[in-house]
């Protein structure tokens, strides 16, 4: 079974691109190792869990604790519980450090989105997440990328200083 790679951010990953993704993964036989930039176990869009602040007065003192849209727009109960688990995973609460990753390592990079900039950018705007992106294209590993992930794949440039999504069809949101 192939060693895969999910990278994610410190802080407001999706949890359900990383922990139903982790899932699917680890029923199929795979190894999954996370990392994040400082080597520390991530946090999720704690939003995406409760569903506070998802409703359009979900930001009023008071009237945030009355969820309708919320309970609808947060992760669903299978992603909840995936992540639930997901927390216990070893790998999952010592992730490597984004500077010690190299694409040689692994068989396969998964690159799950966000939703909050204060969490995300870093992931984003990451050089080193870039470099190892395009690493993992240069020799032609299996590369995933769910919602914002797909804009750090966008970003990373090849050897030709070209994205190394250029020629290739993807869909993303």
């Amino acid at each position: 079974m192939a060693h895969v790679l999910l990278t994610m951010p410190k802080l407001d990953f999706d949890p359900t691109e990383v922990a139903v993704s982790w899932l699917v993964l680890r029923q199929r036989g795979h190894r999954i190792s996370f990392a994040t930039p400082d080597g520390k176990a991530g946090q999720c869009d704690p939003i995406m869990i409760h569903g506070r602040g998802l409703d359009p007065w979900g930001f009023i003192p008071g009237l945030n604790r009355v969820r309708l849209v919320g309970l609808i727009l947060r992760a669903n109960n299978v992603a909840r519980q995936a992540y639930r688990q997901m927390l216990a995973d070893a790998a999952f609460a010592s992730p490597a450090h984004w500077s010690d990753l190299r694409a040689s390592d692994y068989d396969a990079l998964l690159l799950p989105g966000g939703h909050r900039a204060r969490g995300m950018r870093e992931y984003l705007e990451s050089e080193t997440l870039q470099h190892l992106v395009a690493e993992f294209f240069a020799a032609d590993k299996p590369v995933a990328a769910i919602c914002h992930g797909a804009l750090l794949a966008a970003r990373s440039k090849n050897a030709g200083g070209r994205s190394v999504l250029y020629g290739r069809k993807t869909t993303a949101l």
